[in-house]
């Protein structure tokens, strides 16, 4: 159902690294520990200390890319992908955000289209950006349902809250979202928290994030209430700078689940789960220009679906970023 389709925003909620591009926080598994100039697609009062650059994102969710320029206005396009905090979108959807922030407040409107959807929403967000901050984020999206000449549209609406509180020797960071879906006459509840050590050095930083997730599901005219809940999932994220100009990157996640079509039920066995994975990277940095590469290590182990006959996703994302 479409449904589906909004939930998992949700668990976009968290970024990642310093000076880092979209490659850069995916290697490192989105840990919270970690703060960057991807920040401004969540939190937009980053957008004035990025700088004049343009960046440029090709991997998993497609291609995206944009600009920010007068130290505090950014431009941003995605084709056929996700934005981070915008919820994924299905093949063929086109993605536009354009924000203003200088290092204190800022805000960003956003929108995004296909066949039978459209979406449009904004955020408003305070807080620097550095290894030391403390950020916050609202915003929301409401999407439409149905075709131009449809005789009646359905709707969802999406409202998130977010933050961090990151200090030098330790993290914070939590998320909350509610969805009201009209189409698939549901609401969803969800959110979660995270927090841990952080440690850095003058070639080396790392973080370990640990922490609970929910998500609730209450449908119009149905017995039972489902339910997912990460309880907790761990996230380990380490970078080192094997020179001036290269650094070496990883990550991996562990934790435990429940999916539970009922919440009365969650204790039943089958509803159990393990989850592990992690992701590595590398990142090349010149005076300016950057560029990172992250791997899935599952699609080496794996192959591609021409070897393997398995589906498997695309098995790296390649990011650049270049001052102007």
């Amino acid at each position: 159902m479409r449904l589906k389709t909004l939930i998992p925003a949700a668990s976009l909620l968290f970024s990642s690294a310093a000076f880092a591009t979209p490659a850069r926080v995916e290697a490192l598994s989105g840990n919270p520990g970690f703060a960057d100039n991807s920040d401004p697609l969540t939190y937009p009062s980053t957008i004035g200390p990025v700088g004049n650059a343009v960046n440029l994102n090709y991997g998993l969710n497609g291609a995206d890319g944009g600009a920010t320029w007068n130290e505090g206005t950014m431009l941003h396009f995605a084709r056929d992908g996700a934005l981070p905090g915008n919820g994924p979108s299905t093949p063929g959807a086109w993605s536009a955000v354009y924000g203003k922030g200088d290092g204190s407040t800022g805000w960003l409107g956003r929108t995004s289209w296909e066949a039978g959807r459209f979406t449009i929403g904004g955020v408003w967000g305070k807080g620097d950006w550095g290894r030391e901050t403390k950020n916050l984020a609202l915003g929301g999206d409401i999407t439409r349902f149905g075709a131009a000449n449809a005789d009646e549209y359905k709707y969802a609406v999406n409202l998130k809250a977010q933050g961090r509180d990151l200090k030098e020797d330790k993290l914070l960071a939590w998320n909350g979202n509610l969805i009201y879906d009209q189409q698939a006459k549901a609401i969803s509840i969800g959110g979660g928290a995270q927090f841990g050590p952080r440690w850095a050095s003058d070639r080396a930083r790392a973080a370990i994030a640990i922490g609970p997730a929910l998500n609730v599901v209450s449908t119009d005219g149905a017995d039972a209430l489902p339910l997912h809940l990460d309880i907790p999932i761990a996230n380990v994220a380490a970078e080192y700078d094997l020179k001036e100009w290269l650094l070496l990157r990883g990550s991996t996640t562990a934790g435990w689940a429940v999916d539970a079509a009922d919440s009365a039920k969650f204790t039943d066995t089958e509803a159990w789960s393990s989850q592990i994975g992690g992701m590595v990277g590398l990142g090349f940095k010149r005076d300016t220009a950057q560029f990172d590469m992250s791997v899935n290590p599952g699609w080496l182990i794996g192959g591609p679906a021409l070897l393997s006959g398995a589906t498997a996703p695309m098995f790296a994302t390649i990011s650049g970023r270049v001052a102007i």
